[in-house]
């Protein structure tokens, strides 16, 4: 909400009229505004820090009141607090925008001194030293060298062209429309000189373009691994909303375009706003992730005190398995509940008794990138039942009575079985710990084996990286 306040002032102070309050709509019916804007620290706060000393460096420029260049000064040694690169990038990108423009005698030197020392302090006495720290305790978060580079470079430009627009299209479903919108903000003449006339236009666009270049570049990590996500894409959104407020601009001045032109600007701009409606509509009405308070109520009240409860999110080797989440923020320590990733490093821990059920959570149980879906899994295992399903959780319960550390390895290796090694490589590796600990190391090494036997070559791969990254497999 603020930082659509501040947008709305900003576009105000521009005398853009009719055509900033529809980039302001558009804005606040953005799918990813309306998502995002609830986690504060990691998006919300920073964009709104963003907006704001865009907004009070502009209103200093313009009229030298003291006042705006001290709420400047404040928001430029809040930015990097947030510890979020987009912020720090966008401060840089602001300093070197001022240089410019004063060199080049567009602005007075007078104006522009203070905010030029406040924000190139701020990179050097906050963004440095808080780098080094993250550097000191923080191992291969980033590979900046040239070789490294080089050798991502086809890589990331393929993840680049092949994601990216999936992503986008996630937010907006006619996202060729919104494509075809931003490029035309760039093709008109009036629009285009409008737009890069506006000095805060550089570096709230060059924040997000830099961490998607370092992403795709500078990562060392694989991007099946941790892909570039759609709330990456959060920040480019006052970018865009002042591309909107550009190209609409054109629309009230006759001698900005032909009326055929307009009319065509005129449709694409509804295009934008209704083409991302539908998505809106979804993240307003719809689970963004799985709801562990309604996972917690289904366990407590529907099983018994005793019961073993097994939790897993099956996912292809080498991407994140989200541990559960509802103890104890929503169902205390009863009835037992563990991940079965921890169950290998927590065997002692496991009950004597108590009958053993399984809870997946089956939004990424498929082969590839885990693009995360609402459908819960729900196939057939053989020795458990399907005894009850909600949004992407599904709950098994044992029929022949599998109970205590006997009846968790049996439905390690019932449940391996059915979602395959790609899968449940994690429910094999934890029944092999398991046999090792109760005496049957051999059988826990034909386990393994067998599930190495049936992988394809780059899963058996995978698979071993993951282990290896992890300790999983208790006999290495």
């Amino acid at each position: 909400i603020g930082t659509l306040i501040v947008l709305s002032a900003l576009l105000r102070s521009l005398r853009l009229g009719a055509a900033g309050a529809f980039a302001v709509l558009v804005l606040a019916t953005a799918p990813l505004m309306v998502r995002y804007s609830t986690y504060a620290r990691p998006y919300a706060l920073p964009l709104f820090w963003m907006m704001l000393f865009a907004y009070a460096v502009h209103r200093y420029l313009g009229d030298g009141r003291r006042g705006w260049l001290r709420v400047a000064i404040v928001t430029a040694v809040a930015l990097p607090l947030t510890r979020v690169p987009e912020p720090t990038v966008f401060l840089a990108t602001t300093v070197a925008v001022l240089v410019l423009l004063s060199y080049r005698r567009r602005l007075p030197w007078a104006r522009t001194w203070p905010l030029i020392a406040a924000s190139g302090g701020s990179l050097v006495f906050l963004c440095v030293p808080m780098y080094l720290i993250l550097a000191a305790h923080t191992e291969s978060f980033f590979d900046p060298s040239p070789a490294g580079v080089v050798d991502r470079f086809g890589a990331g430009v393929h993840e680049m062209v092949t994601a990216v627009p999936a992503l986008l299209a996630t937010s907006f479903p006619w996202w060729p429309i919104t494509v075809l919108a931003i490029l035309a903000a760039f093709a008109v003449p009036a629009s285009r000189r409008l737009l890069f006339q506006w000095w805060m236009w550089w570096p709230l666009l060059a924040g997000p373009v830099a961490f998607l270049l370092a992403y795709h570049f500078v990562n060392p990590f694989p991007f099946d691994t941790l892909p570039y996500r759609a709330r990456a894409l959060y920040f480019f959104l006052p970018a865009f909303a002042l591309a909107i407020a550009a190209l609409s601009a054109v629309l009230g001045t006759a001698e900005a375009a032909s009326p055929r032109l307009r009319i065509a600007l005129a449709v694409l701009l509804g295009g934008v706003l209704v083409g991302q409606l539908p998505s809106t509509v979804d993240v307003v009405l719809l689970n963004a992730a799985p709801d562990f308070g309604a996972a917690s109520h289904m366990l407590t009240t529907d099983l018994p005190a005793d019961a073993i409860v097994l939790y897993d999110r099956p996912s292809p080797a080498g991407q994140s398995r989200q541990p559960f989440l509802g103890t104890p923020r929503y169902m205390g320590e009863t009835p037992y509940v563990a991940t079965v990733s921890d169950l290998g490093a927590e065997a002692a821990s496991i009950p004597r008794d108590g009958p053993v059920y399984l809870l997946i959570n089956g939004q990424c149980a498929y082969s590839g990138r885990c693009r995360p879906i609402r459908e819960p899994w729900d196939e057939r295992v053989p020795g458990w039942r399907l005894a009850d399903r909600i949004e992407r959780f599904t709950l098994y319960e044992p029929v022949q009575g599998q109970s205590g550390p006997t009846g968790v390895v049996s439905a390690m290796r019932a449940f391996g079985s059915a979602l395959g090694p790609e899968l449940a490589y994690v429910e094999t590796f934890t029944a092999a710990t398991l046999l090792k600990e109760q005496g049957h190391a051999a059988q826990g090494k034909t386990l393994i084996n067998q599930m190495y036997s049936q992988a394809t070559p780059d899963v058996a791969r995978r698979i071993r990286d993951a282990a290896a990254a992890t300790g999983l497999d208790p006999f290495t």
